[in-house]
């Protein structure tokens, strides 16, 4: 075992430099202190709180000197490294023996050499009054020495992580942009402009549907397409489709895409699809599902998810989805459409809102602080900063680590730069203390410490570190 020692100007230091083999590290847990009264005539106290003071390190250790010389000049360096009151680091270095197999005999002496050792995950930022060599004997004519000190926390009684600054992405950065607007129907409304096949309406449906049901499957959000023709005539086309326009997409020859959505289909549905991806001329049946059979395992109340992909040989625009069945009955039916896709990717990634739509800013911007220490983390005690970079516009700032919400009542520019650090608040350099709430954060242990803000951004945790007790 061994000891690394950081000074405050990055200088490290390991007592194995000095001869020092440690034999012993002990840590204790954070003391606490309380603030409590006790009035007189009454039972108990009134507590006010308590908190963590410090936290104690002991460890021990033995070196060797061939002369008393030896041992003066060893023990003024160590007590020039260990005495410092500016205080510094220190980190345990654990070891592991050598774990390869020998026979009994085999070999002889060098223990000690074949100890590695690696560091342990957090250190301790520490000071000692004053540390103690005690004169154990002469062994083989050399003068073993032993080593104790009592290091005591001097900033926060918890070991921590190195300080690094950490962006926090969203998890979401590299799916691809889904092309198709409103793709999961959360608008509530049907997609504009739509038409049946026939050109009949009576007993047709076309509309969302918040299910679920004993007949409709559950949506994958809200809502979700249902297209239905209700008709028991025999005379009723069996092609029954409706079809609406959107946005259009250029596909451009060589580029792969593509195109995925879920169903679920009853009664005269159930057999048959009508399902296409069209083009100014005609239907893309490269990423269509055409008139093939639907699968049904599951029944009326599962959703199967189609998806095809294509490395287009031509340019094409897509310009309108149709969705429908061909009736295997005269009796009614209906097919149930949800979380619609159309990337250019080479495998399906999961579903995904537009950019356009309403739900993508909380979708994409689902971020979390990768905190994974044990105590909570305060901003006002360990010292981190919130730098947020809006690259949206909007009349305020709401930005909110699980529950916490800082709110700044001023204007957002794309470009604008806020820096949080629980003391001071600024917006491109200038001081905003003034129109927020003065909210500061804790990072919270087994917590998914979860962002969330009312503008498009990217967050930078400045001074970030993992706290341990």
């Amino acid at each position: 075992m061994d000891l690394l020692v950081e000074k405050l100007d990055g200088s490290r230091y390991y007592l194995s430099q000095y001869k020092v083999l440690i034999t012993d590290f002990e840590e204790s847990a954070p003391s606490v202190t309380r603030n409590n009264m006790q009035l007189d005539q009454r039972n108990g106290n009134i507590d006010f709180g308590g908190w963590h003071t410090d936290k104690t390190i002991n460890i021990t250790g033995y070196y060797r000197a061939d002369d008393i010389d030896e041992e003066e000049a060893l023990r003024e360096k160590l007590y020039a490294l260990l005495s410092d009151p500016d205080g510094y680091y220190i980190t345990q270095l654990k070891t592991t023996p050598s774990v390869a197999m020998e026979r009994p005999g085999e070999t002889s002496g060098g223990y000690y050499d074949k100890l590695s050792d690696y560091p342990s995950h957090k250190r301790f930022l520490v000071y000692t009054e004053a540390p103690e060599m005690e004169l154990v004997g002469n062994v083989n004519e050399t003068l073993l020495y032993k080593l104790t000190a009592e290091f005591k926390t001097m900033k926060l009684p918890y070991g921590e992580t190195p300080v690094k600054d950490v962006d926090v992405d969203s998890p979401y950065k590299d799916v691809p942009v889904n092309m198709i607007a409103d793709s999961s129907f959360e608008s509530g409304k049907p997609p504009a402009n739509y038409a049946w096949g026939d050109a009949k309406m009576e007993d047709r449906t076309f509309s969302v549907n918040a299910g679920p049901d004993a007949s409709f499957p559950q949506p994958m959000g809200k809502f979700m397409l249902e297209v239905a023709n209700l008709s028991t005539d025999s005379a009723t086309s069996l092609d029954q489709y409706a079809h609406y326009p959107i946005t259009p997409v250029l596909i451009k020859k060589g580029e792969t895409w593509t195109y995925s959505y879920y169903y679920a289909s009853a009664g005269s549905a159930t057999r048959q699809a009508s399902d296409f991806l069209l083009a100014t001329e005609g239907p893309i049946f490269e990423l269509s599902m055409g008139q093939k059979l639907r699968e049904t395992s599951g029944g009326q109340i599962t959703w199967h998810r189609f998806v095809k992909t294509w490395t287009a040989d031509r340019d094409v625009t897509v310009t309108t989805l149709r969705f429908g069945f061909v009736k295997k009955s005269a009796s009614p039916g209906w097919v149930c459409i949800d979380n619609i896709k159309l990337g250019k990717e080479p495998i399906a990634s999961p579903w995904s809102p537009n950019p356009a739509d309403l739900e993508y800013n909380s979708w994409y911007y689902n971020l979390s602080v990768p905190y994974s220490g044990s105590v909570p983390c305060n901003q006002l005690e360990q010292g981190f900063t919130v730098q947020l970079t809006a690259t949206g516009s909007a009349s305020s700032l709401s930005f909110k680590i699980d529950d916490t919400e800082l709110t700044y009542s001023g204007a957002v520019a794309s470009g604008d730069m806020f820096m949080f650090s629980g003391f001071s608040y600024t917006q491109n350099g200038l001081s905003i203390v003034s129109k927020t709430n003065k909210a500061y954060f804790i990072l919270q242990p087994d917590k998914p410490n979860r962002i969330t803000c009312n503008v498009p951004c990217t967050v930078r945790i400045i001074g970030f570190q993992n706290l341990y007790a």
